[in-house]
């Protein structure tokens, strides 16, 4: 029996756009309060011997940004002003305990980054992965919501994806982060074909509907695991469980998350991140910005709230650990008599959650870590060793409102998906003329369409958080496609100028064709 732990790591692609609060200082953020922490505690978690495993996706717009020199200067002239305001709150006397606290995190994570690491967070990744601590999954390369996309651009998502990851990260994938969880029947084939063999999936997603005949087993995309070929049958329930892998299509295995278990996390109502010691994330010092209040009840106004107690936050800390550990332990027993020795309980977070949203979250995933060492496997190394042989049937849907495809596409946001289609047509008829300039005009446009594909700008405008931006920024994409697409049925060289504009904006995916 397994535990699988799974983190979702994404951010769009922001360089250049805006600043505070939608823009660019989103990745400086998740750099400082989220991939450095969670960086040192998983490399300090190995120096210490812990044999923890570690399902970790990084999507590949979030690694092109973490590669990007620009972004990583401007990372260290980030944490450098974060410093600077701490330090200055610290000689006025201003909460002078917190804001030396502070300045002391600040200052090891900048060291962190400077000497542990030489400044390459992706690099540091790849290097819990060649331990054998880490499993990388790839992802759209945008993380374009691919139900909604036709199929040639579900493609080149997913293949230019998982040729990113190979380039950036060293790691031929064999899982993928499906973006939003989303899926459409037939989609398993398509990740067949690009060497793809195992997905997540959200539990209402997940039927228990026979489908016949049975197909190919478990990796048979490629040389079997086993060495040996599995018999695959349908799953006989009416309902599938969430405690063991099944496959769907043709050998392609998915996993669905335990709702109940994440839910311990992720929970508005319930979860950990809003008990009343923890860190208040929404409110801010009105000079510098820094954050010195607690969660305190989370019905009472902000201006309401108790100053942050980093010693009561840290027995929380603690006590959840210990909770979430015990509760782990307790499920894979009753799913070990459920299904046998290949139960599984897993659970699938968004990474930015910890350290950045939650406070203290990564000071909680490292406790799980050792806790839990015994237990865990990444998932590919569950699916190794437990190949799965019954069948399940998904349903098309996401993780989103209603399961289903809503929180993406309704009537504020059918404008956006018209546009993707036509630009999707435009890119199939394309007439590229002869030259060096048409061709480099078509790649951008290939970029510029994959850019604008991304499932962040329809959430951000239908969940209300940053409408105006998001809508900006998916027309400025939509706009240089069209440019670029323009310029590579001409092929001129008075273009030239105008191209490097366009491309110095996205410098990204040159695997892009």
């Amino acid at each position: 029996m397994s535990y699988v732990l799974v983190l979702h790591s994404h951010l769009p692609y922001v360089k250049g756009a805006g600043r505070w609060p939608h823009g660019e200082e989103w990745i400086h953020e998740a750099v400082l309060g989220t991939y450095l922490p969670l960086l040192v505690a998983l490399h300090d978690l190995r120096a210490d011997g812990v044999g923890y495993r570690l399902t970790l996706g990084l999507t590949p717009t979030l690694l092109e940004q973490l590669v990007d020199a620009d972004l990583r200067a401007r990372d260290l002239a980030y944490i450098d002003d974060q410093i600077a305001r701490a330090e200055r709150d610290a000689r006025d006397g201003r909460r002078r305990a917190l804001a030396e606290f502070y300045l002391r995190s600040y200052r090891r994570l900048r060291d962190a980054l400077v000497r542990r690491f030489g400044g390459d967070l992706v690099g540091a990744f790849a290097d819990l992965a060649r331990s054998g601590h880490v499993e990388i999954l790839t992802s759209a390369a945008t993380h374009g919501y691919l139900p909604l996309l036709d199929e040639r651009s579900a493609r080149a998502q997913l293949d230019v994806g998982k040729r990113t990851t190979r380039r950036l990260v060293g790691v031929d994938a064999r899982g993928v982060w499906l973006p939003e969880c989303a899926y459409r029947p037939g989609l398993e084939e398509l990740l067949a074909d690009l060497g793809l063999d195992h997905f997540f999936t959200d539990a209402p997603l997940l039927e228990g509907v026979p489908t016949a005949p049975p197909g190919k087993p478990f990796g048979a995309v490629r040389e079997s695991r086993s060495g040996a070929a599995l018999d695959a049958h349908p799953v006989g329930e009416p309902h599938a469980d969430t405690s063991r892998a099944y496959l769907v299509g043709a050998g392609v295995a998915t996993i669905a998350r335990d709702p109940e278990v994440s839910g311990q996390v992720w929970s508005a109502m319930f979860g950990y991140p809003g008990d009343p010691a923890y860190r208040e994330f929404h409110r801010k010092d009105d000079i510098t910005g820094l954050r010195y209040w607690s969660v305190t009840d989370v019905s009472v106004d902000l201006g309401a709230k108790r100053e942050y107690d980093v010693a009561l936050a840290a027995e929380r800390v603690r006590e959840h650990a210990a909770h979430f550990v015990a509760l782990v332990r307790s499920e894979l027993v009753a799913a070990r008599r459920r299904t046998g020795d290949d139960a599984l309980v897993a659970t699938t977070f968004d990474s930015e959650l910890f350290g950045h949203w939650w406070y203290e979250g990564v000071d909680w995933l490292a406790l799980v870590l050792r806790g839990l060492a015994d237990l865990m496997a990444t998932a590919e190394g569950h699916l190794a060793a437990h190949p799965p042989r019954a069948r399940a049937h998904l349903r098309e849907g996401s993780w989103g409102k209603n399961s289903d495809h809503s929180t993406w596409l309704d009537l504020r946001t059918a404008w956006m998906w018209r546009e993707l289609a036509r630009m999707a047509a435009r890119r199939d008829a394309l007439a590229v003329a002869p030259g060096r300039i048409a061709a480099r005009a078509a790649r951008q446009a290939t970029r510029e369409l994959l850019l604008a594909q991304a499932s962040d700008w329809p959430f951000l405008v239908t969940t209300g958080q940053a409408a105006e931006y998001a809508a900006e920024r998916f027309r400025a994409h939509a706009s240089r496609f069209w440019k670029c697409a323009a310029i590579a049925e001409r092929g001129r060289s008075a273009d030239d100028a105008s191209l490097v504009e366009v491309e110095r904006t996205a410098p990204v995916f040159p695997e892009a064709v």
